[in-house]
């Protein structure tokens, strides 16, 4: 009897979930304003260094960037990854996903990293050669902190990252910066 009633309780759910496909409405086209964003789709090779802070001593970095289009094309992934070595025993990782808000028309940036932090942050889009974006960062202890991070393209190939965080005294503090290469 049991059996019975499985088989057809599960037959009655694939019904539902057919017919609710059926129904669904298609999702929204991608934004237009997502073209923006095409400049950084790629692999990139980056060199720099992490400032000096309470959670680390100033050191040089080099690091790979991998940006591709995700979800439908909605969004886009980027994965920001360290390397190891003797000067940067811990390195760091970060996940991005950028997108478009067609509401509030403005580009949004959501990030966690291996260090426990996380931001929500937005941008105008490019002025010129330059895309910031600007919100908070949480998840380091009881304190968030205004976050800031400026991209600047450097030719057709090239692209300038700085990262800020905003001190207690709310004066904006480089936390790091680099000159990334589109990898070809």
């Amino acid at each position: 009897m049991l059996k019975h009633f499985l088989a057809g309780t599960i037959a009655a759910l694939a019904c539902v979930a057919t017919a609710s496909a059926k129904d669904a409405p298609a999702p929204p086209p991608v934004p237009d304003e997502l073209s923006q964003y095409d400049f950084m789709v790629g692999t990139w090779h980056c060199t720099g260094t992490a400032f000096a802070s309470p959670m680390m001593a100033e050191h040089a970095t080099t690091a790979t960037v991998h940006v591709n289009k995700a979800v439908g094309g909605h969004w886009l992934h980027a994965t920001y990854d360290e390397n190891k070595t003797p000067a940067n025993s811990n390195p760091y990782h970060a996940a991005l996903f950028w997108g478009y808000d067609a509401g509030k028309k403005t580009f949004v940036q959501r990030c966690v990293d291996n260090m426990g932090g996380y931001c929500n942050s937005s941008s105008a889009g490019w002025k010129g050669d330059t895309f910031v974006f600007e919100g908070m960062s949480s998840g380091y202890g009881d304190n968030d902190s205004g976050a800031r991070d400026t991209f600047a393209k450097k030719g057709p190939d090239g692209l300038m990252h700085t990262g800020e965080m905003q001190g207690p005294d709310k004066k904006w503090v480089k936390t790091d910066e680099e000159a990334c290469h589109r990898h070809k």
